[in-house]
């Protein structure tokens, strides 16, 4: 039985301020107290949606969506850049997924749960792999903090030249984690294509995700997020175990109702 999302996150709450390490006690109390209200709401909505999904409700569809607009604005103050990218561009994916799942819903078939072929899960790994060096080399270089700040001041958009320079330029910290968190970028969108394709594997890659990204997000203080991507781990194993059952319990009907 899959946890409610409130109770889940209260509960690690009260696990930490019992916690017999003072330090990492303090650490966790005073990332509660500096997170602003948006962070709360976008760490509750992720977490309802991967409930959702491990009970393979279209319903996490829209609440990821929600919740991955929110989380956009997060990382982008916490100057985790593809996190920010990775969030923006979530809701494309979210759509796609949504519309996927629902436009199955609609003709009558649902879209079962299946496993992918390693073909086609190694030719989406391998497109993703092309496209890190130069994602890499876009965050180190500054390029996209300068565009971002662009854009923010409203300088891109400018028809004027030079009438930009007279406007404050927001600050763009400096790109924290460059390596690992363009990986995970690319490894959360190979996840989320395969998840609205109901590829079973999908929950493999999302363990190895929410693995790398815990101590990421504890380093960055983004205690809550690190201990929500902490319990997505058991979720994801359990919705890799419901997906199977599912995807079994599918091929048992077809064999019956074919003899």
């Amino acid at each position: 039985m899959l946890v409610h999302p409130l109770f889940a996150l209260f509960h690690v709450t009260s696990i930490m301020e019992n916690f017999p390490d003072v330090e990492l006690k303090n650490a966790f109390c005073n990332g509660i107290e500096q997170m602003h209200a948006t962070e709360w709401i976008a760490a509750i909505l992720s977490f309802w949606c991967v409930v959702l999904a491990a009970k393979n409700s279209i319903w996490n569809w829209p609440v990821a969506l929600i919740g991955s607009m929110i989380y956009a604005f997060v990382f982008l103050e916490s100057a985790l850049y593809s996190d920010a990218l990775l969030n923006a561009i979530f809701v494309i994916f979210q759509i796609y997924g949504w519309m996927s799942w629902r436009k199955n819903s609609v003709v009558g078939e649902p879209l079962r749960p299946t496993f992918g072929q390693r073909k086609s899960i190694l030719k989406v790994l391998v497109i993703a792999l092309f496209i890190y060096p130069f994602w890499v080399y876009v965050i180190s270089s500054g390029l996209f903090g300068k565009t971002l700040a662009a854009v923010l001041s409203g300088d891109y958009f400018l028809v004027t030249p030079g009438v930009g320079k007279h406007i404050q330029m927001p600050i763009i910290a400096p790109p924290r984690f460059i390596y690992i968190d363009a990986m995970l970028l690319f490894l959360s969108l190979s996840a989320l294509y395969m998840q609205a394709k109901k590829w079973i594997q999908n929950w493999i890659l999302w363990i190895v995700v929410d693995l790398i990204y815990v101590p990421v997000y504890w380093l960055n203080h983004n205690y809550i997020t690190a201990f929500l991507y902490l319990i997505y781990i058991p979720i994801a194993v359990k919705g890799y175990q419901m997906w199977k059952n599912e995807s079994k319990q599918f091929s048992l009907v077809e064999r019956n109702t074919s003899d």
